[in-house]
């Protein structure tokens, strides 16, 4: 066999070879589209080599002119595929892009025109020779330069993006950037094929194609997928290897961490203790620059060949905000607590006290100071009862909503909370419209406080000389109302909801109190809500509603 055509056939052969054995580890790619895109290029290029290896070998003029329009039809399709591999691994969606329909036309279009090239020569005219070997020889007409040339251009388009890329992480990309150099040489190949002895009129780039797969893929991957992930965004990343070796980081990881470098090679360990730590810690990192300091959560994604771990790509996150915000939570609940501790023991204590020698003056003062005393005896009570409101409201407030809850039967409850405000406002009537509902619902002991701040609330805001509540109840087959009717003055329709607090300011709506803000977030809590109606004739009706809790629905 003549050397050169055996230099050509053994050259496009080791191609498609080349091709073809880098589709098993381009299938290991984890990004669906980026990995699709390669699968088809790598095959496409192969495709293309075998056609040109096809037109070398066969023996007759029809055998080669049929390879050689396959291997120029498989040729329009590894550029098609190259594009979709670099949009896809850029971050831009394939199959998404503009103008898909019209750019898929043209390809078919130009695809037509290959195929039928015998019957117009518009692509390129045929010609049998004998030296330097028998073949047949091709020559290009002004469609193939021009077709050549967008193909170029579309070629290029797809190295800028890649090259926008590496840029864009500023992660050592140089190793890529020399394989993506080195595919482009054969195109001279290609455009000077016709002017030198030694070259065949044709498309060199398959060897080109076969270096860059290889490079990329046996030797690159890890890094090759490593640069896709880190420029999805703007997020630093640092690539480890195995042994948490630092192989690579982007732009905005050396910002974060100066150490980074001229780290290649480095344990993580080495060069930032904190960061190395919290790869398997849960809590957050924080980093002072510039005497401020900012918050991040360090996540980890693995590289995985077949079940071993090969390297991992570690993402820092910026989670300052909510750091912040939790910081200022975790605050203000240590100071619920101090507050709670100075409401339950000192206030609590020194009115305690208070009362006490109070009710001592009661035998030691004339009828003139009687009423002065009755109102310093019932405020002083208020304010005890103040402190146990507070104390349950702190203690609603610590747990966060999710409050251990447990059945608690009603009946009881309310007559217990009945007895106590019998005791406690003795000139009050409570009465009980029907019997009192006899379910159970899913609450805890705080329940009580409910029922306890509306019936209080009714007596206190009351003007009557002698209030009067009415508590009633209605069932349905998912919950149960209690209602408790007052006699008082009512309250007007635009603050029915402000008296809860159930507005964006809550305790600082016009007219809430702390007592009221209690029964609306524990009936929350509970899974029921509480609102409040007009009484006829005067009057409100606080309506209090919860599900009913039966032994069908204990799961949920």
């Amino acid at each position: 066999m003549n050397p050169l055509l055996l230099g050509h056939v053994i050259i496009f052969a080791l191609s498609a070879i080349a091709c073809v054995a880098t589709i098993p580890q381009a299938r290991k790619i984890q990004h669906p589209e980026t990995r699709e895109g390669l699968i088809v290029f790598l095959g496409s290029v192969a495709l293309w080599s075998g056609g040109y290896i096809g037109y070398l070998l066969a023996p007759t003029r029809a055998g080669k002119l049929a390879f050689y329009i396959f291997g120029f039809i498989f040729a329009f399709v590894a550029v098609g595929a190259w594009l979709y591999f670099c949009a896809a691994y850029t971050g831009r969606p394939p199959r998404h892009a503009p103008f898909r329909n019209l750019i898929l036309g043209t390809f078919l279009f130009f695809t037509a025109l290959k195929v039928t090239n015998p019957l117009h020569n518009l692509y390129f005219t045929t010609e049998w020779v004998t030296e330097p070997f028998p073949h047949l020889v091709i020559h290009h007409e002004l469609l193939y330069w021009i077709v050549l040339g967008l193909s170029y251009a579309a070629i290029a388009v797809g190295f800028f993006v890649l090259m926008e890329r590496f840029h864009h992480t500023g992660s050592d990309s140089r190793p890529l950037v020399v394989l993506v150099g080195l595919s482009g040489l054969p195109a001279v190949a290609t455009i000077i094929g016709g002017q030198v002895d030694w070259l065949l009129p044709l498309m060199y780039e398959p060897p080109g194609v076969a270096l860059f797969a290889v490079g990329t893929l046996f030797f690159y991957r890890q890094r090759f997928e490593a640069i896709r992930l880190t420029g999805e965004s703007d997020k630093p990343a640092i690539f480890l290897d195995q042994e948490t070796r630092i192989q690579d980081y982007n732009q905005a990881a050396r910002k974060l961490f100066p150490a980074l470098e001229d780290s290649f090679g480095e344990p993580l360990e080495a060069v930032n203790t904190a960061l190395a730590d919290h790869l398997t810690k849960q809590d957050i990192l924080a980093v002072t620059q510039d005497g401020e300091t900012r918050y991040y959560d360090v996540s980890s994604t693995p590289f995985l060949a077949g079940e071993v771990t090969t390297g991992q790509l570690v993402t820092v996150t910026d989670v300052t905000e909510r750091e912040s915000y939790r910081q200022r939570l975790e605050e203000k609940t240590e100071q619920l607590e101090a507050l709670n501790r100075v409401v339950r023991h000192d206030i609590r204590n020194d009115m305690t006290v208070i009362l006490g020698w109070a009710e001592i003056l009661k035998d030691h003062i004339d009828e003139d100071g009687e009423d002065a005393l009755d109102r310093v005896l019932q405020k002083s009570q208020h304010v005890i009862q103040f402190t146990e409101v507070a104390r349950e409201f702190v203690e609603s407030l610590s747990e966060e909503g999710t409050a251990e809850l447990e059945e608690i039967q009603l009946q009881p409850l309310l007559d217990a909370e009945l007895a106590a405000v019998r005791d406690s406002f003795s000139n009050a009537q409570f009465h009980v419209s029907g019997e009192l509902c006899d379910v159970s619902v899913q609450a805890n002991e705080m329940l009580s406080s409910v029922f306890r701040n509306i019936l209080e609330n009714a007596v206190r805001h009351n003007d009557k000389e002698t209030p009067e509540i009415t508590v009633s109840c209605e069932e349905s087959s998912e919950t149960v109302q209690y209602r408790i009717a007052d006699n008082g003055p009512g309250i007007p329709d635009q603050q029915k909801e402000q008296i809860f607090g159930k507005g964006e300011k809550g305790l600082d709506s016009p007219g809430s109190g702390i007592g009221l803000y209690l029964v609306h977030l524990l009936t929350d809590q509970f899974g029921g809500d509480v609102w409040v109606e007009d009484n006829n004739p005067t009057g409100s009706v606080f309506v209090v509603e919860l599900p009913i809790h039966k032994p069908s629905n204990k799961a949920s």
